[in-house]
């Protein structure tokens, strides 16, 4: 073999032992001169090139008949064309066919004339590529030795490159094939296959097999099979299946852990076992000897296909992680949504979808901590597993507290196998453990052309629902679906509009009960769909902090509070307006300083504001936003508890909170003529409203005599529809002319 540094070894440069294999060289001359095309070929008969190589002779008398001869030998190494044949320019049409119609570059072209000024000019040699060009008079015995010689020579190194390049083009070729598959079967059929191209083998085939170690016993599976082993997929490797010289260096393979090659096979070992724990061995048979230049060829792909068997066995780590929950050795939501994913519609038809939470599991890990939870989903997930065994059940943990399980839509689910399920036993560290879980019952069928993933968060919502939060067992039906795919499409929609600045504002006034003249504004955000009607704002507003957007839409309106500030200031009105904000906003440190250098930006002094909370968001995250409280009154920023009464209003709070007005419910107003416990109630609330010297405003006055109540009782502010809706700038401003305002 020659030197192990080089790539490629090329058949030329073989070692040829003893026996009389010699390579013939075919040498073509085209003349009409047959006298001269005789001595030519006696000549070239002497002749005995190197390498062992014999010349055949090929000879042609025109054009037409050597265009037959180069289809039917499209291997010929040198040709000599006489210029003038037929035509003056025969022998250049011959050679232009050759290089242009043909495409054949490699073979070498020498021109022969007995007519000297016949010569082509220079730039005709180099367009057509000639080699050379001799007067036959000037062509002696030695003289065409050494034509021959160098020209033969130069296309064998032509040959030898342009092999190595289509070599490495298969190579290269067959690479990009194998490393396309991300599968074990279709890389280790696409590995065969490619071999196979790489020996031109036409009547032999391949095996790929996995091996196993049981103790010192090494067992081979085969995985892939084509050409003569079709068929043997599944099998062992044995001496029934290979040919006795195959099979032992199959054993060597396996013993020197090393690839093999022999004259009509190969046997390749690639080692496996850190990554996936197993080796692998591809064996194939070609009915075609394998060259060493072959052999190169393959040693050079052998990289490659080693690469990627290290890649499909990364992949499936991967996957295996992507769909198992590590920590408690089960599948996981992504494995779920996979099956899901991977139904057709007749399977979704026959499939349901049980959702069990344990109930408390948040309050069990913060009191008994994390391993005692992990243990007891262990439990939970055995027990169901236990309880559906023999009904083709699949189950995987969905979230820190629920599991999925697939199982047939025909399921009679009982009332004594809920019993069992809802309250299940546990012993966790030789302790009795009760775990008590709500099930939720999908049918697939409910939710066809929704997608997994959302299919498994409809079951959640569905199982969360306020409606059924005090339910065990919850069957779900298409008009949740309907609903709860309605919700998210208007989150999303509300996302894309929040994210687009178009939501509106509307002011509603409030008044002055003793002049019966505006004092200020209430702003409240509006969504007006493409119908032009609108989506109720309790509606949004609870979607906005469900999905997290509360803080953008609040920016949002805030951003148009004081455009309409701006137009009312432009108009003459110099009234404040209340906004609202949540608590997420408020617990954020930035938010003051925010709201802050958006007023300077606008040149509107702070006093034209007033913030406005909730009663329950005060008192609920009171520590958490007392701070952002004090920094807005600091600014002269009024703020005003709404929605005063409903919550969690007691004496000791209200002396805490740091608020200058208290905003009365409309809700006490409700039959307020007829109804003495209201009336208490609403008194109550403005006497110790004033006792703390607290502005009150009252919400919700729609009739004449609630406006005389309110005031009677010493209510100086009020707002409500009686006075006026809602109203957007342009309905504003003309309810603003009555009250000489504009």
């Amino acid at each position: 073999m020659s030197d192990s540094n080089s790539l490629f070894v090329f058949d030329e440069e073989l070692e040829i032992d003893g026996s009389n294999i010699v390579k013939k060289i075919k040498v073509l001359t085209v003349e009409d001169d047959l006298n001269y095309q005789h001595a030519l070929t006696n000549s070239l008969k002497e002749m005995t090139p190197e390498d062992n190589c014999e010349i055949e002779i090929l000879t042609a008398n025109s054009v037409s008949q050597a265009a037959l001869v180069l289809s039917l030998h499209p291997d010929i190494a040198l040709t000599f064309i006489d210029v003038v044949m037929e035509d003056d320019d025969s022998g250049l049409r011959l050679v232009s066919t050759i290089r242009e119609v043909i495409g054949n570059a490699d073979m070498r072209i020498v021109l022969l004339t007995g007519q000297p000024g016949f010569a082509p000019e220079q730039q005709i040699m180099k367009s057509l590529d000639i080699d050379e060009y001799w007067n036959k008079s000037d062509v002696s015995a030695e003289k065409l030795q050494s034509i021959v010689t160098s020209n033969l020579r130069t296309w064998k190194y032509i040959t030898q490159i342009a092999s190595a390049r289509k070599g490495l083009q298969l190579v290269l070729d067959a690479s990009r094939s194998i490393n396309s598959k991300h599968d074990m079967r279709s890389f280790s059929k696409a590995v065969l296959e490619e071999i196979s191209n790489i020996l031109n083998a036409t009547e032999g085939g391949g095996i790929m097999c996995s091996t196993q170690t049981n103790g010192e016993i090494i067992k081979a599976h085969i995985s892939t099979a084509n050409g003569c082993f079709d068929g043997f997929e599944g099998r062992l490797v044995d001496e029934k299946i290979l040919l006795p010289q195959i099979y032992s260096d199959f054993e060597r393979a396996l013993d020197e852990k090393r690839h093999i090659f022999s004259e009509h096979h190969t046997v390749f070992y690639f080692c496996n076992k850190e990554i996936a724990g197993e080796s692998y061995i591809t064996i194939v048979q070609s009915d075609n000897e394998i060259s060493e230049q072959n052999e190169y060829l393959l040693k050079v792909f052998s990289e490659n296909v080693s690469t990627g068997f290290s890649n499909i066995a990364l992949l499936n780590k991967l996957t295996e992680l992507a769909y198992t929950d590590v920590s408690l050795n089960m599948h996981n939501r992504n494995w779920l949504t996979r099956e899901i994913k991977n139904m057709n519609l007749h399977e979704q038809y026959q499939t349901r979808l049980l959702v069990f939470e344990v109930e408390q599991f948040e309050e069990k890990a913060f009191t008994f901590g994390h391993d005692f939870c992990q243990k007891l989903l262990k439990e939970v997930y055995n027990n169901l597993i236990t309880i559906f065994d023999g009904y083709s059940a699949r189950i995987a943990i969905i979230n820190n507290s629920s599991f999925g399980l697939l199982v047939n839509a025909n399921f009679d689910i009982t009332d004594e196998m809920i019993a069992s399920l809802i309250r299940q036993k546990c012993v966790i560290t030789s302790v009795k453990q009760y775990a008590d879980l709500r099930i939720l019952d999908l049918a697939l069928s409910t939710v066809l052309n929704i997608i997994p993933e959302k299919i498994i968060s409809i079951a959640e919502s569905s199982l969360n629902d306020s409606q059924s939060a005090s339910l065990k067992y919850i069957k779900h039906t298409q008009e949740k679906t309907e609903a709860l795919t309605n919700r998210y499409s208007l989150m999303a929609r509300l996302r894309r509009v929040i994210g687009a600045g178009s939501l509106q504002v509307a002011l509603q006034p409030k008044m002055d009960l003793v002049n019966l003249t505006p004092v200020g504004f209430e702003a409240l955000a509006r969504w007006q769909v493409d119908d032009g009607s609108f989506v109720n704002p309790d509606i949004f507003i609870e979607l906005a902090e469900t999905a997290g957007l509360i803080s953008e839409l609040d920016s949002v309106i805030f951003d148009k509070i004081i455009e309409t500030i701006h137009k009312l200031s432009e108009l003459g009105v110099n009234l404040p307006v209340a906004f609202n904000a949540s608590a997420f906003d408020l617990v954020d440190s930035d938010y003051c300083k925010s709201i802050l250098h958006k007023l300077d930006k606008a040149n509107i002094p702070p006093e034209m504001l007033e913030l406005e909370i909730t009663e329950t968001q005060a008192i609920s995250n009171y520590d958490l936003i007392r701070g952002s409280l004090d920094q807005f009154m600091a600014l002269g920023i009024k703020v005003s508890i709404d929605d005063f009464g409903t919550g969690y209003s007691s004496i000791s709070h209200i002396t805490e909170i740091p608020a200058n007005t208290l905003k009365i419910d409309k809700c006490f107003l409700n039959n307020i003529d007829g109804n003495e416990n209201n009336q208490y109630i609403f008194e109550m609330i403005v006497n110790l409203a004033k006792r703390f010297e607290f502005s009150i405003i009252v919400e919700g006055v729609e009739t004449s005599e609630q406006c005389d109540w309110v005031k009677k009782i010493g209510c100086d502010v009020a707002q409500g529809y009686y006075f006026s809706k809602p109203l957007f700038f342009d309905d504003l401003t003309t309810w603003l002319k009555q009250y000489g305002k504009v």
